[in-house]
């Protein structure tokens, strides 16, 4: 059964939420989808503007981290 998780990025002190999240069968296939988001980003240039210390959290709806991914 598909689950929701979120994709928020921090630096420790901002935070950019996710609120609308994304549907997946597990924590497998979440970690694809944001590996996946970050090359997108990345692509795009959207990535540019981030320091080195800024990292993808993964969490679920209920507020638990669940895998921080470092963005550089």
């Amino acid at each position: 059964m598909a689950q929701r998780f979120y994709f928020d990025l921090t630096d420790g002190l901002t935070t950019i939420r996710d609120d609308e999240g994304v549907e997946a069968d597990d924590l497998t296939d979440a970690l694809k989808q944001a590996e996946a988001a970050l090359e997108e980003m990345s692509a795009n240039g959207e990535l540019a503007d981030f320091d080195p210390g800024w990292r993808l959290v993964i969490r679920t709806g209920t507020e638990t981290v669940l895998v921080t991914i470092p963005i550089a």
